[in-house]
């Protein structure tokens, strides 16, 4: 079963999925297609933390990898630590 969800970015409808990626990758940001996926073998803090790694990169597209991977690292952390994060973490079929 796969998920997905439908959020707004810059003004734009993009679909965000929770599916299998190539093994090589925990997700991906696709502006042509505007969809962020997420690998579904990802739980906990790596789900979270590759989720706003790819949002950060749709969000502000000019952002260096280096820059968005520092930040997504800070709010994974941030999210974590305050409790506020609740990720489902039953393994997908």
């Amino acid at each position: 079963m796969k998920r997905s969800a439908w959020i707004e970015i810059n003004g734009h409808r993009w679909r965000v999925k929770r599916c299998r990626v190539p093994p090589s990758i925990h997700g991906d940001c696709d502006y042509e297609t505007r969809t962020i996926r997420v690998s579904s073998k990802l739980h906990g803090e790596d789900f979270l933390n590759t989720l706003i790694h790819e949002y950060l990169h749709a969000r502000f597209p000019d952002l260096s990898e280096e820059c968005v991977s520092e930040n997504g690292d800070t709010l994974a952390a941030l999210i974590t630590f305050a409790e506020f994060f609740h990720v489902d973490d039953q393994p997908e079929d």
